[in-house]
């Protein structure tokens, strides 16, 4: 810390005081200042004061008084202590309260401009919704913005500037991080539906309950406009050989009263297995009602 003159006087002694009611606030943000005599009050109003009503008011309210407490009872720099406690009490006022302007410290234009650039990044963060994504890591980044701006203007502690300037690049990494954009839920693959009509022994003949089967398998199809497949079966009854062209007879019958209800030929896969896939398991020879059948899957 810079002795400033009034500092000097308040470390003379109460028979002093009297001389130094103008508080030097030279290096301090001109809309606050600092002032060594009241810091005991504007802290101890910071703590029991109101409390903000966002988590980042919270958070940045709690990381100034941390900060004044420290610059008093570590450094004893009573003029930024308070400074920063009565920024600490402000918060509540002003929730979106800025970061220190560095043209209100004792720098150079040189190191104004450049310190500038830094705010102004920190702020266009802020505002882009930081404050609400990320309330406590902005919080972090603005107190020690604003530590690095009063440690590097007093310039003497060359590991606390580096501190928080590490602390404070810490901070903006994460800020500046882009959040993967959440992941779309997977697209349940929605269910065929199965439509079974069935055929009497040793026929290809379209059943009146199987036309209503055929009516509902094309309903299907007009509301999804979905692929068809079509398995032609039989029962075990009769050779393999005679049953593998029967079921391709039932599996064609299906696929013209399909076609005649308007479904695409093109979006139809017929297929005929013959006795390859009973629906009910039977010896050979046995004739099996539910085994004659064709299968239609709508998508």
């Amino acid at each position: 810390m810079q002795l400033r003159p009034s500092l000097l006087c308040a470390l003379g002694g109460v028979a002093l005081l009297s001389a130094c009611s103008s508080v030097d606030n030279s290096g301090t943000s001109v809309m606050y200042g600092g002032n060594p005599l009241t810091y005991s009050s504007s802290v101890s109003s910071a703590i029991s004061g109101a409390e903000p009503t966002t988590a980042f008011g919270k958070a940045l309210k709690a990381e100034y008084i941390a900060y004044a407490q420290r610059e008093a009872d570590e450094w004893y720099d009573f003029f930024d202590a308070d400074f920063f406690a009565k920024k600490a009490g402000k918060v509540v006022e002003d929730e979106n309260i800025l970061p220190e302007d560095p043209a209100n410290w004792r720098f150079s234009d040189e190191e104004i401009a450049q310190k500038r650039a830094v705010r102004d990044e920190l702020i266009a963060l802020l505002d882009s919704g930081k404050r609400e994504e990320k309330p406590d890591t902005a919080a972090v980044a603005q107190a020690r913005f604003d530590c690095w701006v009063e440690e590097s203007e007093e310039g003497w502690q060359d590991d606390l500037i580096s501190q928080c300037w590490k602390d404070f690049e810490a901070a903006m990494a994460e800020l500046r991080a882009v959040e993967p954009a959440p992941m779309a839920a997977p697209v349940a693959a929605k269910e065929a539906r199965l439509f079974t009509i069935f055929f009497d022994f040793d026929s290809v003949a379209i059943t009146p309950v199987s036309e209503r089967v055929l009516d509902a398998a094309a309903e299907q199809w007009a509301s999804s406009m979905g692929n068809v497949a079509i398995v032609g079966h039989t029962d075990s009854s009769g050779s393999a050989a005679y049953n593998l062209k029967l079921s391709e007879r039932r599996a064609k019958a299906a696929l013209d009263q399909l076609t005649g209800r308007g479904i695409k030929t093109d979006m139809i896969d017929s297929d005929a297995v013959g006795e390859g896939e009973l629906l009910i398991p039977t010896p050979d020879g046995v004739r099996e009602p539910r085994n004659r059948r064709v299968t239609i899957s709508v998508d």
